[in-house]
């Protein structure tokens, strides 16, 4: 057997904290795919981990890395950490409530023969059951809905990707490829880290690690089938931006590394919220990867856009920031990108619905009754089967 053999192609990494409830339905899915190519890293920063090791403490399956740390990390911190014990050549993060299929095999054997660094796929997403929406109300029985599966591949230019985030104001992560929800090869993740100091520059790590790897990848793969499942279970962030729980004061949010109030971009209104923290983080990432120049092309009138409708309570703060920063977003620019962001909000609804009422006959759209992620990647799998990457061009 080879080195290369050895090591294995992807690792699909978790970081994880007091959520073993959702967490053994993934660890169990994970360790019901066939393939020896795939090591699952489970980094458990609970303050018990008992719970795990009554559950999988007699699991014997090589293919399992378990690393309990208990000590206070930020979600920065956590997700260094877990990337660190990575092993395979392609490295794969999802959450605690996520799921994966085994089609990321099929897919990072592909990203490797032809020498891509990185894969965007379109990501289902899921509700577990207690997850309320804005669609689907106060659900109890679990809800997949299922994006493009047409299995489409295209390889595209990081850099068009890039421009299309600095287009919204930095409030979405677009295309960009990810290790959070993606699919990264390792060496770039390395360089990332080489470059800037650490893979995640930035206090929101999804976005710090994507707007990262634009730096130091030139072409990634885009992927029309959902390899990876986004779960939202009850006590998740995503649940909580759902009932409108998602801002507050930056000081407040423990979870965030050190110093994350203090360097706060003075561009950026002085709030928690998903579009502030992506924006600010993006800010830092253009910053540690040495790319300020490129940020004349960030819209700060669709930032300011999104905070005036997305959070109207914290409406002073935007209006803080755009006298602190004079010229950089004036009272008609607002106004437009505002109906801007309410145009994006009426897409979205509209793409949503014809989701879910449109779906049935093919298996796609929305799918109720599914009560766990290892339900869900069953059902993926056997409605859609694997994922059939394009012939090699090498």
């Amino acid at each position: 057997m080879t080195l290369v053999e050895q090591i294995p192609l992807v690792s699909i990494v978790v970081p994880t904290r007091d959520r073993h409830e959702y967490l053994a339905h993934l660890v169990r899915s994970v360790l019901a795919m066939k393939s020896p190519s795939i090591e699952l890293v489970v980094h458990d920063n609970s303050m018990d981990p008992e719970k795990f090791t009554r559950e999988f403490g007699g699991v014997v399956d090589s293919r399992l890395r378990y690393v309990h740390d208990g000590t206070t990390m930020s979600i920065t911190d956590a997700f260094s950490r877990s990337v660190a014990l990575a092993r395979g050549r392609y490295i794969c993060m999802i959450g605690d409530d996520d799921g994966v299929t085994e089609s990321i095999v099929d897919l990072a054997g592909w990203l490797e023969r032809e020498g891509i660094d990185a894969a965007v796929v379109d990501v289902a997403t899921y509700l577990w059951p207690g997850v309320e929406s804005a669609l689907d109300g106060a659900q109890v029985k679990g809800v997949l809905r299922l994006a493009s599966c047409t299995g489409d591949t295209a390889v595209v230019d990081s850099s068009d990707a890039l421009d299309r985030v600095l287009a919204s104001g930095g409030i979405r992560i677009g295309d960009l490829p990810s290790v959070y929800q993606g699919i990264v090869a390792r060496n770039a993740m390395e360089r990332l880290r080489d470059l800037a100091g650490s893979c995640f520059p930035g206090p929101s790590p999804d976005m710090a690690n994507a707007v990262g790897l634009s730096a130091v990848i030139d072409r990634f793969a885009r992927v029309a089938f959902p390899v990876i499942i986004s779960g939202s279970c009850p006590v998740s962030g995503a649940a909580q931006g759902a009932r409108r729980e998602h801002h507050g004061e930056i000081a407040d949010r423990t979870f965030l590394s050190a110093g994350t109030a203090e360097n706060w971009p003075v561009q950026v209104p002085f709030y928690f919220s998903g579009p502030t923290l992506w924006a600010a983080t993006l800010i830092h990432a253009m910053t540690a990867t040495k790319r300020t120049h490129l940020m004349s092309r960030l819209r700060f009138d669709r930032l300011y856009g999104a905070c005036a409708v997305f959070t109207p309570g914290y409406r002073s703060r935007v209006e803080r920031a755009r006298s602190e920063n004079p010229g950089l977003v004036s009272g008609p620019g607002l106004v437009t990108a505002m109906a801007w962001v309410w145009w994006l909000r009426a897409k979205a609804l509209a793409w949503n619905m014809a989701r879910r009422f449109g779906g049935a006959r093919t298996g796609q759209g929305r799918i109720e009754g599914l009560p766990n992620i290892g339900d869900v990647v069953g059902y993926v799998d056997a409605v859609l089967g694997r994922y059939r990457p394009p012939p090699d061009r090498r």
